[in-house]
């Protein structure tokens, strides 16, 4: 499947890649293509990078077949000296997602993509 399918983007800011997902509308990002781009594809898409900010503005919530992965590539980027952080979490069942599952203790969360991007830089 093309990244398309998943309707995911990548850019790169001062040598750190961005992951986004791109927004109708009204500002949200489609969630079963967000899902199903976390449990097919996000490790072999991400595979390459250890500077990561997962920029989840738009997305509503996200479930168990998106979270280990996400564990997964935190493991993955800290052996190899990196950085990985979450951006855009706006979502109040995003919120709480992260909350409950203790990601908000375990992943740096920031409020915008270039505080994201400064803290994987440093």
């Amino acid at each position: 499947m093309s990244l398309d399918t998943f309707h995911v983007l990548t850019s790169q800011c001062d040598g750190v890649t961005v992951v986004h997902f791109l927004l109708d509308e009204q500002g949200q990002a489609a969630l079963d293509p967000v899902r199903h781009y976390f449990a097919a594809a996000f490790l072999d898409h991400t595979a390459a990078w250890s500077r990561l900010v997962i920029d989840l503005t738009g997305v509503a919530t996200l479930d168990s077949s998106c979270l280990g992965p996400l564990v997964q590539k935190l493991r993955l980027v800290q052996q190899a000296g990196g950085r990985l952080a979450l951006t855009g979490v706006r979502s109040p069942a995003l919120e709480e997602i992260l909350a409950l599952t203790r990601f908000d203790k375990v992943f740096p969360i920031t409020r915008t993509r270039d505080e994201a991007v400064a803290l994987v830089r440093a």
